[in-house]
């Protein structure tokens, strides 16, 4: 049934390396990042992921809530990497990547990516990316709002956010897209080991911000047009003194042109 996930389910046919491997799956948590750095600090492999039918305390970038209800695909993965640290944000951009190969591959709807870690869908954010590190352990925490009626989500959200459901007008199989999820972020996680230009050439491909008219809202505020991203991921939006690299900060397209 589309909404309802098992370990089973999900791992039959499961042709990953080692994500979902060991794979467990539970009904209502917190959340599913937390499970899973439990799991990391008594020793779990990588690749060991912790699925989740709902959460009650997801969150985002900076400690912002993430609702999660019932019918969305809320994942995370442990990982090792053994790379740079200046290597580990990518780690990020290769999830968005994969991920949003994967919601494609398993249901047609193209995904495009907005900076830092947003999937986009007609304009509208359909799911995220967070990475939480430690050490020489990474979290990654995958949120798709999959079989989600778009009247579950709050009021303020509606403006901004879509659910496959509502755009597609029809569930989609979630043991499936969750192991072409696992698949596709897997095969994006090794190229950051073996080719870190391919996974940024990936994330830029699918660029939501790109020759968009944006404002950056941190330390200071930027009005420009992003230009794409640099070799470290940073956000380059070019304004009347420049380029200027973006590194962590709130990104906004300032004219509501259509996706």
């Amino acid at each position: 049934m589309e909404g309802i996930l098992s370990a089973k389910a999900v791992q039959e046919g499961l042709q990953t390396r080692c994500f979902g491997r060991p794979l467990s799956v539970h009904g209502v948590v917190d959340s599913t990042n937390d499970i899973a750095r439990e799991l990391a600090e008594h020793g779990a492999p990588e690749g060991a992921a912790v699925l989740a039918r709902e959460q009650t305390g997801g969150r985002g970038r900076q400690g912002r809530g993430w609702v999660s209800p019932a019918g969305g695909l809320w994942l995370s993965v442990v990982l090792r990497p053994s790379l740079p640290a200046d290597a580990w944000p990518l780690i990020g951009f290769a999830a968005g990547a994969g991920a949003a190969a994967a919601v494609e591959a398993a249901t047609g709807a193209m995904i495009l990516l907005k900076w830092p870690n947003d999937l986009m869908l007609h304009g509208r954010k359909v799911g995220g990316i967070l990475v939480e590190s430690a050490r020489d352990v990474a979290i990654l925490g995958i949120g798709i709002n999959a079989n989600v009626p778009l009247e579950v989500l709050p009021d303020g959200l509606r403006a901004e956010a879509t659910t496959l459901l509502a755009s597609l007008g029809r569930p989609v199989e979630l043991a499936a897209l969750a192991r072409t999820v696992l698949y596709e972020v897997e095969q994006h996680y090794d190229l950051v080991h073996q080719n870190p230009d391919a996974v940024l050439e990936a994330w830029r491909a699918r660029s939501f911000l790109t020759g968009r008219r944006v404002i950056v809202s941190g330390a200071q505020r930027i009005d420009g047009i992003a230009e794409g991203i640099d070799v470290s991921g940073a956000l380059l939006v070019r304004t009347g003194s420049g380029v200027q690299p973006v590194r962590a900060a709130d990104v906004s397209v300032r004219e509501a042109d259509p996706a």
